[in-house]
């Protein structure tokens, strides 16, 4: 018989290999130890983690008007991925992105009297969104994506000439929308899209990235698609897609419960991979003062 003398019992021989024994006391507790680390870690890392995300505010102090001189900003460093980029009324001064961009989120203040300007690099934005209520905004030949909310309550926004990709809620309440010849494609998964009376676009997609997902365009409101309407994905629920140009329908797309009207005045042509098996419409209104749908 073995036996390991030992304080865990006053200094008493104990026997080892029992049940209960000192053994398998002290192998639960190194577990319960580890077990204890690996949570402070986690705590320590998850805390960091938010305490890093920061309201990164543009102070105009810098040479140049460079989004990616550090002493523009509040923090001495351009804003990163986790931060919000904040314009508000500590500057007028105008920036220029001009580097490839990724931040957690945009907003431009009421405040803010300047211009911020894309230049031809990608912008992508996270969760956080894209929110506007004064100054200008003045997008470039790139893209620009919103992987949250996008929402305009003033001043004037002037997108990309190439994709505008938004995945969560499109709002629209005040200011100038300029879609600037380019497209915007509402991603994402189920989202409004609200917008004063009516929203002229060039190009209009809908793909969220979750399949059947609803776009929910507002009661009594119409988005106006001088170019091409695609269907690729999803729903759209309650108001109205006027199509005055081609519309696309991939054989994915679910229909929904809203009103798609052509309307335009000459020849217009509905196409896709959709059968009679496959791909759905929403409700159908012909509208053209001239010309045939084909």
């Amino acid at each position: 018989m073995n036996y390991l003398a030992g304080s865990d019992c006053g200094g008493a021989p104990l026997r080892c290999g029992a049940a209960g024994s000192p053994r398998r006391g002290r192998s639960s507790y190194l577990r319960a130890v580890a077990l204890l680390l690996s949570g402070l870690v986690a705590v320590y890392f998850g805390l960091s983690s938010a305490a890093s995300a920061a309201a990164v505010i543009w102070t105009g102090l810098g040479v140049t008007n460079n989004w990616s001189e550090g002493a523009n900003w509040s923090t001495g460093a351009a804003p990163g991925a986790a931060d919000t980029a904040i314009f508000d009324s500590t500057s007028a001064k105008n920036a220029t992105i001009n580097v490839a961009l990724n931040v957690g989120g945009i907003q431009i203040g009421g405040a803010y009297a300047g211009t911020v300007t894309q230049g031809a690099v990608a912008v992508t934005i996270g969760a956080a969104g894209f929110s506007q209520s004064g100054g200008a905004f003045a997008g470039s030949g790139s893209p620009m994506t919103v992987n949250g909310p996008f929402a305009l309550s003033g001043g004037s926004f002037t997108s990309t000439t190439a994709a505008l990709s938004v995945a969560g809620a499109f709002t629209h309440s005040s200011g100038t929308f300029g879609h600037n010849g380019g497209t915007v494609t509402f991603t994402g998964s189920a989202a409004t899209i609200t917008v004063p009376t009516s929203e002229t676009f060039n190009n209009l997609t809908f793909a969220p990235t979750t399949a059947g997902a609803i776009k929910t365009v507002a009661a009594g409101t119409t988005l106006i698609v001088n170019g091409t309407l695609t269907l690729t994905e999803g729903a759209i629920d309650t108001g109205t897609v006027l199509a005055m140009g081609n519309a696309t329908q991939a054989s994915t797309f679910d229909g929904g419960a809203g009103l798609l009207v052509f309307g335009g005045a000459g020849a217009q042509s509905l196409t896709g991979s959709a059968t009679t098996g496959a791909g759905q419409l929403p409700n159908v209104e012909f509208a053209k003062p001239s010309g045939t749908l084909s």
